[in-house]
C-alpha cells in the first residue's frame, strides 16, 4: 500500500493569488474613487457645492453646502448630519432660504417629488425672507408629509398628502412676534390643495385681545384670505374697536378688502377710520369699475393739531398720492412738492421727496427712494437739516440708507452755532442697531474762549438712555497751562438725568497773571440729578492751592451740595486750620449766597504781607450778590490778634470790621473802636482804640485813643496819607517815663512831672512829619543833676560851668515849654525853655533855654533792636542751658 501525501502548491501559484487580489482591490477603490468624483461633477451640475465631507459615529456629515441657481445662492446649509439610513434621518444646524426668482411673473410653487424614501428631517434654525428664525420638524412616510414649525411658545403644524394634494394647518402666533409694542394673540387655520400646476388655499386668522403696550383696552380682528392658484382675495374686518398706539382706536367695521395675483396687488378697497387724542383718521378707497383695475380715494386727517385732505388714485397696478401737506401734533408740518407715486406690486421702487418742519426746522429730502421686495424694505437718499432751536443754529446733512436693521452711510454731520458758539458733531450711524441703539458721537469747536473737544457715547436702557462723556478744554484765562479734563457717567430720560457717582472734572496746573495755581479737581460723591435748569447731588473738591512770587495758599478740600436753586460748601486747608462755608442761590442769570470764614492767624499766612501774623483768630460772615456785576458785603471779627510789623510789635487786638466790595471800589469800616492791648514802637503804646475806615488806598482813623509814657494820645481824626497836618493831643505824660528811655541805670538828668499839648502830625505815605508842636507842664516840674564822676568833671573844669550845675542841680519847674518839629527822614529839633527855682539856692529864679536835634527814627529802631537782641540772647541762653548744662562761651 502507497501512501499519497498533498502536495503544497507551489511559489508561482501563490503569487498570483496575490497579483489577482491587489488587482480586484486597486479597481475596486477606482470604481468608488470614479463615482466619488462622478457624484460630485454631477452635484456641481445642478449647482450644489459640499464643504468638509466626513463620516463620524456611522453617519455621513457634511460642514457646509449650497445650491446655486445661476449666480444665485437659494438654499444654504450648514451642519448636515446623516444620522440613520433606514428610515433615513437627517437634522441640520442651518439653513438659510433666499429668493432666487428671475424677472417675470412668478410661477406656482411645484409640490414635493413622489416615490421619495420615508424620512425625518430636523432644522434648528431655518431662516427665510420676511420671517423670523425658524425651528422645523419634517417627516414623510407613504406619501404622507408632516410639519411642525416653532418659535419659542408660537407653534404651526402642517399635514399634507401627496397622493391627493390635500393640505391643512393650524398654530397660534404671539402678536408681538409681528411687533414688539404688540399684545394679545392669533389663531391660524387653513387648508386647501396642492397638485402640479395646482394650488389653492383658505386662510382664516383670528386675532384676539389685541392691544398696545401701555393702553388698557383690547379687541379683536379677522383676517379671511384665499388663493386659487395664481389669484388671491384677502378681506380684513373688525368686530369691536381696535387698540392702536398713543390712545388711538380702529373702529369697526369691514376695514379692508383686496385682491390680486402672485405678482402684485389689482385693487385695493378699504374704510379704515381710526380716532385718538389729536382727531380723527379716514382712509378711503374705492373702485372705478368693475375689474377694480382702476380707482380713487381720500385720506383724511381732523383734529385740533391734526389735519390733511390728500387725494389719492390707482391705475395700471400704481398708487398715487396728490402733492399737499399734513399738519401734524406739536406744531410738524409735513409736505411734498410733487405726487408720490408707489407701484401696487411686491417689489418696486419710487421716489419720495418731502420736507418736515417744526417750530424754525426744517428737514428735507429732495432725491430719497423707498425700495420693497421679498419682505423686505428699504429706504435710500439724502437729508438736510437747517434752521434754528433754543437761540441755536443747526445745520447738518446725512447720506445713506435707513432699513429695518438700521441705518447705513456716511457719518451724520451737525454743526451748532450761535454767537461765541460753534460746534461741530460726528454721528457714525452705521454700527446703530434699531433694537438697541447704540451711539457714538464725536464733537469739536469752541464756546467765546473756550476750545471744546470730546466724544459721546450713548445707548438705550429701557424708556431711558445711559452712556458716557469725555470732553476736553482750556481755561482761557490761564497764561499756560489749565487743560481741563471731563470724565462722566450718565443716564436718563424724559428731561431727566444725571452723571453717575465717580464722574470727575479734573484742571491740570496753569499760570493766571503771575500766580501758579495748582491742580484741581470736582469728584460726584453721588449721583449728580438735573433737569437741565437745575441739578441736586454731592461733589468733592480737591485743589492743590497757589503760588505766588510773595504769597502762598495751601491745599484745600471739601464738599459741594447742589440743591436745585442752592448750593453750599465746606472746605478746609489743614495747612492754615482754616475753615470756609459758602453758600449760593440762583435768581434767573444771577444769584446771591453767603461765604463763612473761621481761621486762627498763623506765621504761615505771612507771606508776602509785609507783616507777620503771630497769633489771633479770625470769624467773618459775607453776604455776596451777582446781577450784571458782583458785590460782598459783610463783617469780620478779629480777636487775640498779634502780628510784627518790621519790628513794631502788636497784641491783644480785637474790633469788628464790615466790608463793602464791588467791581470799582471797596470800603473797609471798623464797626465800634478796634483795640490792641499794646503796640511798641521803641515806646510802648497801651491800650490803644480807633476807629477805621479804609478803600486800600486811603486810611481814616478816628477817636484815636493810647496810653503813652504814663499818659494818653488821643486825635479826632487822622488820615493816612495825607499833605496837611493833623493834631494829636498828648495828655500828662510823665517825664520820668520820658527819661526812662535813655535806658541808663544811673541817668545824668532825673526829671518828674508830667507834660501835654499838641503835635500837628503830617502822615505820609513813607514817614510821618512834625510841624509846630508844643509841650506844656501839667503841674509842677522837678529836674534833678545829682552829682556823679562825669558831673564833678565837668564842674572843675570851668567856674560857670560849676555855677550853672550848682543851679541845676536841684530846679522846682513851674514853666516849661518844648516847641517840635520832625522832618519825613526823623530828625527832631526841640527848643526847651525852663522857669522855676532852686530851692537850695534861696529860690533863686533859674531860666534854662536848650535846644536839641536827633534822629528819632533812628533812635527808637536802635531801641527796638537792643530790646529785641537781649532777649534774643536771654531765649538762646535758656534753650542751651535746657539742652545741656554746661555755660556757653561764645557770644
Amino acid at each position: 500500500m502507497t501512501d499519497t501525501a498533498t502536495t503544497p502548491p507551489t511559489a508561482p501559484a501563490t503569487h498570483r493569488w496575490r497579483r489577482r487580489l491587489l488587482l480586484a482591490l486597486l479597481l475596486l477603490a477606482a470604481l468608488i474613487a470614479a463615482a466619488v468624483t462622478g457624484s460630485r461633477w454631477w452635484l456641481q451640475q445642478q449647482g450644489i457645492q459640499l464643504q468638509g465631507l466626513g463620516w463620524q459615529d456611522g453617519g455621513a456629515t457634511v460642514v457646509q453646502w449650497q445650491w446655486r441657481q445661476q449666480d444665485c445662492v437659494a438654499v444654504e446649509g450648514r451642519g448636515l448630519r446623516i444620522a440613520r439610513w433606514q428610515p433615513l434621518t437627517i437634522s441640520l444646524q442651518q439653513l438659510k432660504l433666499r429668493s432666487c426668482a428671475p424677472p417675470g411673473p412668478r410661477q406656482l410653487p411645484t409640490p414635493p417629488p413622489a416615490g421619495l424614501p420615508p424620512f425625518t428631517l430636523r432644522i434648528a434654525s431655518l431662516q427665510a425672507p420676511a420671517l423670523p428664525a425658524l425651528t422645523i420638524a419634517v417627516t414623510q412616510q407613504n406619501e404622507r408629509w408632516q410639519a411642525q414649525l416653532q418659535q419659542g411658545a408660537d407653534k404651526l403644524a402642517l399635514g399634507y398628502r401627496r397622493d391627493s394634494g390635500q393640505w391643512q394647518a393650524q398654530g397660534t402666533l404671539a402678536a408681538a412676534r409681528l411687533a414688539p409694542q404688540l399684545l394679545g394673540y392669533w389663531q391660524l387655520q387653513a387648508r386647501g390643495r396642492w397638485l402640479p400646476g395646482q394650488l389653492q388655499a383658505r386662510v382664516q386668522a383670528d386675532g384676539k385681545q389685541l392691544g398696545y403696550q401701555g393702553e388698557a383696552r383690547r379687541g379683536d380682528a379677522r383676517l379671511l384670505a384665499t388663493l386659487h392658484n395664481r389669484q388671491w382675495q384677502l378681506d380684513a374686518t373688525l368686530p369691536q374697536a381696535l387698540p392702536l398706539a398713543a390712545g388711538w382706536l380702529l373702529q369697526p367695521r369691514r376695514a379692508l378688502r383686496a385682491s390680486g395675483d402672485l405678482d402684485g396687488v389689482h385693487s385695493l378697497q378699504a374704510d379704515l377710520l381710526a380716532s385718538g387724542p389729536q382727531g380723527k383718521l379716514r382712509l378711503q378707497l374705492t373702485p372705478q369699475d368693475h375689474s377694480l383695475q382702476r380707482g380713487s380715494g381720500l385720506l383724511q386727517l381732523d383734529g385740533k393739531n391734526l389735519h390733511a385732505r390728500i387725494p389719492l388714485q390707482w391705475a395700471k397696478r400704481q398708487l398715487t398720492l396728490a402733492a399737499g401737506e399734513a399738519r401734524l401734533p406739536q406744531g410738524v408740518r409735513l409736505s411734498w412738492p410733487q405726487a408720490w407715486q408707489l407701484p401696487l406690486s411686491a417689489s418696486g421702487s419710487s421716489r419720495l421727496p418731502f420736507r418736515l418742519d417744526y417750530q424754525q426746522l426744517q428737514l428735507a429730502s429732495n432725491d430719497g427712494t423707498l425700495l420693497w421686495g421679498d419682505g423686505r424694505w428699504q429706504w435710500q437718499g439724502g437729508l438736510a437739516l437747517s434752521g434754528r432751536h433754543a437761540g441755536l443754529r443747526l445745520a447738518g446733512q446725512w447720506r445713506g440708507q435707513l432699513d429695518p436693521q438700521g441705518a447705513h452711510g456716511a457719518p451724520l454731520q451737525l454743526n451748532v452755532s450761535k454767537p461765541q458758539l460753534t460746534l461741530a458733531i460726528s454721528l457714525p450711524v452705521n454700527s446703530i442697531d434699531p433694537r438697541q441703539p447704540r451711539l457714538n458721537a464725536s464733537f469739536a469747536g469752541h464756546y467765546q474762549d473756550w476750545p471744546l473737544k470730546g466724544t459721546l457715547a450713548a445707548q438705550q436702557q429701557g424708556n431711558g438712555w445711559q452712556g458716557s462723556l469725555a470732553a476736553s478744554s482750556r481755561l482761557p484765562f490761564y497764561s499756560k497751562g489749565g487743560a481741563l479734563q471731563l470724565a462722566a457717567n450718565w443716564r436718563g430720560s424724559d428731561g431727566k438725568w444725571q452723571l453717575d457717582g465717580g464722574s470727575k472734572l479734573d484742571i491740570a496746573e496753569g499760570i493766571v497773571g503771575n500766580v501758579l495755581l495748582k491742580p484741581l479737581s470736582l469728584q460726584t460723591a453721588s449721583a449728580l440729578l438735573t433737569d437741565g435748569n437745575s441739578a441736586h447731588g454731592q461733589l468733592t473738591l480737591n485743589s492743590g492751592g497757589a503760588v505766588a512770587s510773595r504769597w502762598t495758599l495751601p491745599a484745600a478740600s471739601g464738599t459741594l451740595q447742589l440743591d436745585g436753586e442752592r448750593a453750599s460748601a465746606q472746605l478746609q486747608l489743614p495747612a492754615w486750620r482754616s475753615k470756609l462755608q459758602l453758600t449760593a442761590n440762583r435768581h434767573g442769570a444771577g444769584g446771591s449766597g453767603s461765604v463763612q470764614l473761621d481761621t486762627p492767624l498763623t506765621a504761615a499766612m505771612s507771606r508776602g504781607l509785609g507783616v507777620t501774623l503771630q497769633q489771633g483768630q479770625v470769624a467773618g460772615k459775607l453776604q455776596w450778590q451777582w446781577q450784571k456785576q458782583w458785590q460782598l458785603d459783610g463783617d469780620v471779627q478779629l480777636n487775640d490778634v498779634a502780628l510784627d510789623w518790621g519790628g513794631i510789635l502788636a497784641n491783644g487786638g480785637h474790633g469788628r470790621l464790615t466790608l463793602a466790595a464791588r467791581p470799582d471800589r471797596l470800603q473797609l469800616q471798623s464797626d465800634g473802636p478796634l483795640q490792641l492791648a499794646q503796640l511798641d514802637v521803641g515806646t510802648l503804646l497801651q491800650e490803644v482804640s480807633l476807629t477805621l475806615r479804609s478803600d486800600l488806598k486811603d486810611w481814616q482813623l478816628g477817636s484815636v485813643h493810647a496810653k503813652l509814657l504814663g499818659g494818653s494820645l488821643q486825635a479826632d481824626s487822622l488820615h493816612w496819607p495825607s499833605s496837611a497836618f493833623q493834631p494829636v493831643t498828648v495828655q500828662q505824660l510823665d517825664l520820668a517815663a520820658v527819661a526812662a528811655l535813655q535806658n541808663d541805670p544811673q541817668p545824668t538828668v532825673q526829671l518828674t512831672g508830667r507834660v501835654g499839648g499838641t503835635l500837628p502830625v503830617q502822615l505820609l505815605p513813607s514817614g510821618i512829619a512834625l510841624q509846630d508842636g508844643l509841650l506844656r507842664n501839667e503841674g509842677e516840674l522837678t529836674l534833678r543833676v545829682p552829682a556823679s564822676a562825669g558831673v564833678n568833671a565837668m564842674a572843675q573844669s570851668n567856674r560857670a560851668v560849676q555855677l550853672a550845675l550848682d543851679m541845676l542841680s536841684e530846679l522846682d519847674v513851674n514853666d516849661f515849654q518844648a516847641r517840635l518839629a520832625m522832618q519825613q527822614s526823623g530828625l527832631l529839633d526841640a527848643r526847651v525853655t525852663l522857669k522855676g527855682v532852686n530851692p537850695k539856692q534861696n529860690r533863686q529864679p533859674v531860666v534854662l533855654n536848650y535846644s536839641h536835634s536827633e534822629n528819632v527814627l533812628e533812635l527808637l529802631r536802635s531801641l527796638r533792636i537792643g530790646d529785641e537782641i537781649s532777649r534774643r540772647v536771654l531765649s538762646r541762653k535758656q534753650a542751651a542751658a535746657t539742652r545741656n548744662p554746661t555755660p556757653e562761651t561764645s557770644p
